[in-house]
């Protein structure tokens, strides 16, 4: 902490509403910044609009919703998509979802964003999700024009969080704008620090009453889109992962205006979710298993825990991202065809048992990943040992 402390600062034109500008620290992210470099020198195949479009539709629309605690699962997402006038019960959840898929379907198609683009992003991202009167009263042309109290995990806390004020919001939206037209980067990962800049300077204005989280990391992706570094595109993935962790720091960096922290979690977090997708490559084109949704999303779990996990504990963490199921249907839908496919294999049982399905311990086949491609994978830690 205090080596970090004492290194360089770089300064941004994004000043704080009583005047001080953010800054970062370049020295602190050097590491992990030539480890992405090294990374997608390597992995080509994942620099590309087609693999952008595949995960932005739907596991990156679902990242996105589940970072501000929305645990819609896949199967609801896809059928809301496909069959966009269905009746369900929560009409909400509808709601957020199509609003999402429009919303990446606007920043494809447009490449230019200013103030009345970025209007017409928010309406399509909030419509028909804000309807307190106080919101809708206090919304002016383009941005709030009263204060706002920030939601952190869901609620309100005592200390409330705030945006800034009202009255700042026109000035220091300005200055967004000013530093995405401003200077050339010089490579994909610089690109992507430029974009979660923008991620966080959005968050920290917080221009309007809702919908700001998953406005400012839709911007951060049409920045991404524009400069074509499409790998990045999966940053929402590593946040909705992470817990508390990613609103801590946007908060500890608002209170100190130094960035730094912020920026180097964004870059380790999504750092492992391109490791993930070189694994699961790997198991796709070694298998002659095809991989559905699901099956890609039930791999990236496994990936996520870190070491072999037995079926009760990977039943609460499925849990914990998604609409709940029974451990039989998860055995049944999800685990089971996998392992019938030796995509995972099961290691052993314990004598507890869940119905009629024993409590077995499972892990990937690793011996589907090429030898030598565990110094890729830096950030996976149940790839750093020997694969079984």
């Amino acid at each position: 902490m205090q080596e970090i402390f004492m290194q360089k600062r770089t300064y941004l034109e994004l000043p704080t509403e009583v005047g001080y500008k953010f800054y970062y620290r370049k020295e602190a992210l050097g590491k992990i910044y030539h480890e992405l470099e090294e990374f997608l020198e390597f992995v080509k195949s994942l620099n590309s609009l087609d693999y952008a479009k595949k995960v932005l539709f739907s596991h990156e629309l679902k990242a996105n919703n589940l970072v501000e605690g929305y645990s819609d699962d896949l199967e609801s997402i896809e059928r809301i998509i496909r069959e966009k006038c269905e009746r369900i019960k929560d009409e909400k959840q509808r709601r957020r979802i199509l609003n999402l898929y429009r919303g990446y379907n606007y920043i494809l198609k447009h490449h230019v964003m200013d103030e009345q683009h970025l209007f017409e992003l928010y309406s399509i991202l909030s419509e028909g999700l804000i309807t307190d009167d106080y919101s809708m009263q206090n919304m002016g042309k383009l941005y709030r024009e009263n204060d706002v109290k920030i939601l952190r995990l869901g609620r309100i806390e005592n200390d409330p969080n705030m945006g800034v004020d009202a009255s700042k919001i026109p000035e220091l939206m300005q200055h967004y704008f000013e530093f995405i037209k401003s200077f050339e980067t010089d490579s994909l990962t610089d690109e992507y620090i430029k974009s979660q800049i923008m991620h966080f300077y959005f968050v920290y204005i917080h221009p309007y009453f809702d919908t700001n989280g998953r406005t400012s990391r839709t911007m951060s992706m049409w920045y991404l889109l524009n400069k074509r570094a499409y790998p990045y595109i999966i940053f929402n993935r590593g946040i909705s992962i992470s817990g508390v962790k990613y609103d801590n720091l946007i908060r500890e960096a608002k209170e100190s205006a130094d960035i730094t922290y912020f920026l180097r979690f964004m870059m380790e977090t999504v750092k492992s979710e391109l490791e993930k997708e070189l694994v699961i490559h790997h198991l796709a084109t070694s298998s002659n298993y095809k991989f559905s949704s699901l099956d890609y999303e039930i791999i990236l779990y496994f990936l996520s825990i870190d070491k072999p996990i037995n079926l009760g504990d990977f039943a609460a963490f499925y849990n914990r991202l998604n609409d709940k199921k029974s451990i039989a249907v998860i055995y049944e839908e999800m685990l089971r065809p996998l392992i019938e496919s030796d995509i995972l294999r099961v290691l052993g049982c314990s004598k507890r048992r869940f119905g009629n399905i024993p409590n077995m311990e499972l892990d990937l086949n690793k011996s589907l990943v090429p030898t030598g491609e565990e110094m890729h994978l830096k950030r996976l830690k149940n790839f750093q040992s020997s694969k079984k």
